[in-house]
């Protein structure tokens, strides 16, 4: 076997064993990562990785021991028990690849003694990367081993910057026989008289003598290109490689964002792979949600993500009952969640029976159903600080290990391999830690730990090309004709300061040497030059102001550069371009390159439409109609078409209902549970039952309201419902109505072959005996309803009506505002005159209604629907509600109001 060894070299390279005439069999290209892997199998010293996740809660257990409040580590370990520990693991690995050994480096200042006291304490931490460097070192120091290795080409020009582990490990190797080479790299000429501006750039970099004699001629082999956005900039990129791309380009892409594939994919161009992750896959989240389900005040929203994830161990039938339920009701426990869950699980039962499965199997199916209810949607809850049992998160982790695994056995996929491995892994992570219980801050860094930044999308994988895409400039280490730097930006670079000099001294003094930060910065900036020493013919350096809409700076060696073309009396406008310019005209020419732009034919966005056509004498009335679906007639003819008649709806997307739905539904169970224990006619504390009601149903029906950042909004929605209640006490009272029904469906016959069908909340007797109707409603603006009604409600029109024994009847109706306790009644002698809102009559609102629904249906039987916001009839009597409507977009009434 022989090696090509460089530090950068772990990743794709350019060239690789392929590139050249010189590619044969037994040659590898790698770094020092790689080579550490080929010599432990040469010498059958591969193991097993053992998880981070798992080495950290080691090291967190055995910290924990030791800490007796006095420790460096002390005050952070107290706040954020996982993050020290992992730091403290970190900088320990780092000690270890550099040689150190606290049996015999004692001292060094208050973090490497504590250190060195963790690690002494406990012998049997797992090992990680840096212990197998140093067991690997320890066989190598016996000398002359079986490593099947002909001989080690080095590619690094400046072995110094080498990480001195590094340098130790070639020391080794060459011990035990193996020969290295230093490689004589074939940098591209460069004659005292430069012809391109690409070599004029390279003698005012890397000759010291003073270049002002130099200009640059705009040639195109050297260019920055700036751009606002990366769109800009890559268009540009694609159009170039389309032209120029070939097997003497490679791309330098450290970025590796989704937006350059799919603008690669657009134009028809292969893209390199995508290293981007994503932790938010569906089975991924499983785990994590799941966990989140378990916590004290209830996550209603992680709950419905749950439930709604397209992957799931719960049954999708299952799932969407009581997902339905949380839409309507936010919260966990009420009757409409016990109903779905014995609906879901009757309805799976059935469907067992209907396949014709054995009983005993039937039988097991449900008791593994009902086992999976208990863990997922009926459980127990914990406090967020007291802490989670370790025990029930290893039953978790169990079921969804399980899961996982009997998914990619019928439907082999990475994702569920990866979401098998992080249930296991967390269950070994909270073993390791010892401990009965784990908070929510712990658990959520252990499982940050574990899923990290999620895993690779499958569907950007690397792409054949003719050009290469290395992930960073070091990484090319031969001569080649183009080098594009995508995204030329700044990249944050880690910490370097991690150790004080009294402790570099004192470790130096024990020859335990880490690598200095000069020593990082040198390698990182040698990198940055391979870009351009090696280009033969074009460097181009991609800038954009922004990445992700968030500004950036350009990347440091712009500043070398800069200083180059001072030294030309350059300025570094000559040699930018904006690639912009190729939308400002149908031909560009940018260096010696053409581009043509072909223009897209516009398509006009339809107008909005007034009159739509409908099928002649098919759109009419239903066999039964409602309040509801009148009102929407009577606004918009075109809306009631496409709602009742074609039944075209908005997409059947579950999500938690609005802030006014959810407390509207809550007070009127907090409202009917009242009247229903008969708390108006007794000499009851309204306001103390209200509060235990709204104590109980909250967690049913609300669960939002219990998170701490709702905890104001909480207290002032209970004190509304309690003032409300006592005023719905006090109006029972003063006009000495009797509610008798609450939440009563009636019908009553519209017209021929038409019923009306109302649902009503509250319906009483007056002392007269005549029914009374009591409207509730939930909302921040009670007066809109007191206008509301002054204009002639239709629903209590409607509901007068559908009450009446006759022509001449008259009801007393009213509205009840839940959240400021108002009532809003038609002026009647039964009830008290302080409610009365001077209102148009009901009966004349009833044949006005019916009066306007002919003249609808005579339009819609005529072919005619019409969209009556588009143009807005003054003198009509009822207007258009568009701004809540989801067809706007459809009839084009938001383009008129835009």
């Amino acid at each position: 076997m022989e090696i090509i060894l460089g530090h950068w070299l772990d990743s794709k390279s350019y060239p690789d064993e392929l590139t050249s005439s010189t590619a044969s069999i037994g040659k590898l290209i790698t770094g020092f990562h790689g080579l550490i892997n080929i010599v432990e199998v040469q010498l059958g010293q591969s193991n097993p990785a053992i998880a981070e996740s798992v080495r950290i809660a080691e090291w967190q257990t055995t910290i924990a021991k030791l800490d007796d409040g006095e420790k460096p580590y002390s005050k952070s370990f107290q706040t954020d028990s996982w993050n020290t520990a992992r730091e403290l693991k970190a900088k320990r690995d780092e000690l270890i690849l550099a040689g150190w050994n606290p049996t015999i480096h004692k001292g060094g200042g208050k973090w490497i003694e504590a250190i060195s006291e963790i690690e002494l304490s406990e012998h049997n931490h797992s090992k990680g990367f840096s212990d197998r460097v140093r067991i690997l070192f320890e066989l190598l120091k016996q000398n002359y081993l079986p490593l099947m290795i002909k001989k080690i080409n080095i590619v690094d020009e400046d072995e110094s910057i080498w990480d001195n582990w590094e340098k130790e490990f070639v020391l080794l190797l060459q011990q035990n026989g193996i020969q290295f080479e230093k490689m004589e790299l074939q940098l591209p000429e460069v004659s005292e008289q430069p012809k391109t501006d690409l070599d004029r750039v390279k003698l005012a970099l890397y000759d010291s003598n003073t270049r002002n004699n130099l200009t640059l001629t705009g040639d195109g082999s050297f260019m920055i290109v700036r751009s606002e956005q990366e769109w800009d900039a890559a268009d540009f990129l694609i159009s170039w490689l389309e032209v120029n791309g070939d097997n003497q380009t490679v791309l330098i892409n450290n970025s590796n964002n989704l937006l350059l594939a799919e603008l690669f994919h657009r134009r028809g161009l292969p893209s390199s792979e995508v290293n981007e992750y994503s932790k938010w896959r569906a089975a991924l989240q499983v785990l994590p949600l799941t966990l989140e389900t378990y916590w004290h005040p209830i996550r209603i929203d992680r709950i419905m993500e749950l439930l709604t994830l397209p992957i799931s161990p719960l049954p999708k039938k299952l799932c969407y009952k009581l997902a339905r339920v949380i839409s309507e009701e936010p919260g966990i426990g009420g009757d409409k969640w016990h109903a779905a869950i014995a609906e879901a699980v009757a309805e799976i039962e059935n469907s067992w029976f209907e396949q014709g499965l054995d009983t005993k199997i039937i039988n097991k199916r449900k008791q593994e159903l009902l086992e999976k209810i208990d863990i997922w949607v009926n459980h127990e809850y914990f406090d967020t600080t007291d802490g989670l049992p370790c025990s029930v998160i290893e039953n978790i982790c169990r079921k969804i290990s399980k899961w996982a695994f009997n998914k990619n056995l019928m439907e082999p996929n990475p994702i569920f391999a990866q979401a098998h491995s992080s249930a296991n892994e967390l269950i070994e992570g909270i073993r390791a830690l010892n401990v009965e219980k784990i908070n929510q801050l712990q658990l959520a860094n252990i499982l940050g730990s574990i899923l990290g930044d999620g895993t690779k999308l499958p569907d950007y994988i690397e792409e054949s090309a003719q050009w290469t895409t290395v992930q960073q400039p070091g990484a090319i280490w031969g001569q080649v004709e183009n080098v594009l730097w995508w995204e030329f930006t700044q990249n944050t670079t880690s910490h370097l300061k991690k150790w004080s000099d009294a402790e570099r001294a004192f470790l130096k003094s024990y020859n335990v040497h880490l690598t200095s930060p000069e020593q990082i910065r040198k390698r990182e900036n040698e990198s940055w030059h391979n870009a351009i020493r090696f280009a033969k013919d074009c460097v181009m350096l991609f800038i954009p102001s922004k990445v992700r809409a968030e500004d950036v700076k350009a990347h440091p060696l712009l500043d070398e550069i800069r200083f180059a073309l001072e030294k030309m009396n350059v300025n570094e406008k000559q040699i930018t371009i904006n690639p912009a310019l190729l939308y400002e005209q149908e031909t560009v020419s940018i260096i010696d390159t053409n581009f043509e732009r072909v223009a897209l034919t516009n398509k006009v966005i339809p107008g909005p439409v007034w009159e739509w056509q409908v099928p002649v004498q098919k759109v009419n009335f239903r066999d039964t109609e409602s309040a509801t679906s009148f009102e929407t007639m009577l606004s918009c003819p075109l809306k009631w078409t496409l709602q009742y008649s074609a039944k075209i709806r908005p997409s059947n997307t579950l999500s938690l209902p609005n802030e006014s739905i959810m407390l509207g539904n809550l007070g009127h169970a907090i409202l009917e549970r009242l009247i229903i224990d008969q708390a108006f006619t007794t000499e009851s504390d309204i306001q103390q039952l209200t509060a235990s009601l709204y104590d109980e149903l909250v967690p049913k029906m609300a669960a939002p309201l219990l998170l701490p950042e709702n905890q104001s909004l909480r207290t002032r929605v209970r004190y509304d419902l309690q003032k409300s209640m006592q005023q719905f006490a006090k109006f029972i009272d003063e006009s000495k109505i009797t509610i008798t029904e609450t939440e009563g469906t009636h019908h009553k016959s519209w017209q021929d072959d038409i019923e009306f069908e109302g649902r009503l909340d509250l319906i009483g007797k007056t002392p007269s005996n005549r029914t009374v109707i009591v409207d509730a409603k939930w909302s921040r603006r009670p007066s809109n309803y007191k206008q509301k009604l002054k204009d002639g409600s239709i629903q209590l029109a409607l509901y007068q009506w559908l009450m009446s024994s006759n022509d001449e009847d008259v009801i007393p109706v009213s509205y009840f505002m839940l959240s400021s306790g108002d009532f809003y009644a038609v002026i009647d002698d039964e009830i008290p005159e302080q409610y009365h809102v001077d209102s148009m009559s009901l009966k004349d609102t009833v044949q006005l209604i019916r009066h306007e629904l002919n003249n609808v249906q005579e339009t819609l039987a005529s072919g005619v629907a019409v969209a009556t916001g588009i143009e807005i009839n003054e003198t009509a009597p009822f207007k258009p509600l568009c701004i809540f409507c989801d067809y706007q977009d459809l009839c084009g009434v938001r383009r008129v109001q835009a």
